[in-house]
């Protein structure tokens, strides 16, 4: 299993949250997506271009408390992400 989702980078295992993995279409947890991101073997934003994601991580983590930093980092890691790797 992937140890963050290949699609925004958030953990698809954490101490506080547990299990932050999505579904696939037979409800089996999948091994590279987080539940923000694909619900019964799709994504839930089947449209969102690797800009859009940058903006949601960012909004997310403002809203978490993040610094500038991590922001950048998570940001520029997105890109190269399974998912936007076409």
């Amino acid at each position: 299993m992937s140890k963050q989702c290949q699609s925004c980078g958030m953990p698809l295992q954490t101490k506080k949250a547990g299990d932050c993995r999505g579904t696939e279409a037979d409800g089996s947890r999948s091994e590279k997506w987080c539940s923000l991101c694909y619900a019964d073997g799709k994504f839930l934003t089947p449209n969102c271009t690797v800009t859009e994601m940058q903006e949601i991580v960012d909004k997310a983590l403002i809203e978490n408390g993040s610094g500038k930093l991590m922001r950048f980092l998570a940001k520029r890691q997105i890109p190269t992400l399974e998912r936007w790797k076409a």
